[in-house]
């Protein structure tokens, strides 16, 4: 692949991956205007946060063997349809329920591009070029998290919160246009094709593979705990220390360049350590995070600062570990690039979904929440990494 083909491919890459923090995070300073609109309580609000990412995940088991069976351009191309259309609807939604189902249709839409990109890069370059590749992906998608707050509460402030879904709607015809001028079919491999398009025999061999399934649950706990601070951000800084919309897209964005610093640290360090180093020391930084939030909870009073520095923390833990977990996971499947890439999805948005939910909603802070899943999955996925985890050969380059 020539130099300048590449570079294309990765923007393009980079258009599809963010449609999902779009879908989340340009409109995170208006939930407290919209729980007024709609006059229902904030957790309802923050269902349409949850709603949405549970469907980018479970909808990967429906899109991965399309994307497998019919290739990845057309896939991209109607994903791009869907999230413009879920858009549209969300910003025309009369009632709370309309927009849970536009919701559902937007997370469709992304969870389509979402799989294109992820399995584009396991078809065009190799495992170590990829772990790279994925670091400097979700290095892109954190200029939304420094970007869309800002956005979302400039135009809610002006032209209220409707306003962030008709960008949402704009932002995915974009990506539609440059999808269908410039990306090709990157599929290369189309085994598999007397299979059943939905049968267990497609994801048999994943969920079979422990080391698949190890890499797949540090993605979720990773992601669980970046969903806990996702939802519970507005409550804590907005209605508890009454920080403006402009204020809370102020420390959100903060946050978000330390994400896109740690991204781009990480093929370095991939260089440096190896992809399974690098996962390592992301899991000893996200526990770090962890304790951080557990001390603070019992000596400090709750302050943006206090709330703020273990969320960073845990942003660089994180980041260090996603592109090498993404790549030693996917690496073993590259006939089914597709499937594997919707599935290890289904674990990080679907299952982090979940587990986060179920911790916001617990009689607890979201500092304990995150320290309580930093001690129940972390701390084990942490020990999985020594001894045990090299007998059953997960770490094999």
């Amino acid at each position: 692949m020539s130099v300048y083909r590449a570079r294309w491919l990765i923007a393009l890459l980079i258009g599809f991956v963010m449609l999902t923090p779009m879908g989340v995070d340009i409109y995170l300073p208006s939930l407290p205007d919209m729980t007024r609109d709609f006059a229902r309580s904030t957790s309802s609000l923050q269902v349409t946060i949850t709603l949405f990412l549970f469907t980018v995940g479970l909808g990967q088991l429906l899109i991965g063997p399309l994307s497998d069976r019919f290739g990845r351009r057309p896939v991209a191309l109607w994903g791009a349809v869907a999230f413009a259309t879920g858009s549209l609807l969300g910003m025309m939604a009369p009632t709370l329920e309309y927009l849970y189902a536009a919701r559902v249709l937007q997370g469709m839409g992304a969870c389509a591009t979402s799989v294109v990109a992820f399995a584009a890069v396991r078809d065009s370059f190799t495992p170590t070029q990829g772990a790279r590749i994925y670091s400097y992906l979700n290095g892109a998608l954190c200029t939304i998290p420094a970007l869309a707050p800002a956005i979302g509460g400039t135009l809610a402030i002006a032209f209220g919160w409707r306003s962030t879904f008709a960008f949402m709607v704009a932002f995915a015809l974009g990506v539609l246009a440059c999808a269908y001028a410039q990306f090709g079919e990157t599929r290369t491999q189309t085994g598999h094709q007397d299979e059943a398009l939905y049968h267990w025999r497609r994801y048999a061999p994943m969920l079979k593979s422990f080391r698949f399934l190890y890499f797949a649950c540090v993605a979720l706990t990773g992601m669980a705990l970046i969903l806990i601070y996702v939802a519970t951000a507005p409550v804590v800084l907005v209605d508890q220390l009454g920080y403006s919309e402009l204020a809370f897209s102020g420390w959100f964005g903060a946050n978000a360049v330390v994400n896109i610093a740690a991204f781009m640290f990480a093929p370095r360090l991939i260089g440096w350590v190896g992809r399974l180093g690098t996962a390592q020391l992301g899991l000893i930084v996200m526990l770090l995070s962890g304790a951080l939030h557990a001390v603070a909870a019992i000596w400090l009073p709750l302050s943006a600062w206090v709330f703020m520095l273990p969320i960073a923390v845990l942003s660089v833990g994180f980041s260090f570990a996603l592109g090498s977990v993404v790549s030693l996971a996917l690496e073993p499947f590259p006939d089914r690039a597709g499937t594997a890439a919707a599935l290890v999805g289904v674990f990080q948005m679907s299952g982090g979904s979940l587990l986060s939910t179920l911790m916001v909603n617990l009689p607890v802070t979201p500092q304990w929440a995150m320290a309580l899943v930093s001690l129940l999955f972390i701390l084990p996925l942490a020990i999985l990494s020594g001894p045990l985890a090299r007998r059953y050969n997960v770490y094999a380059e």
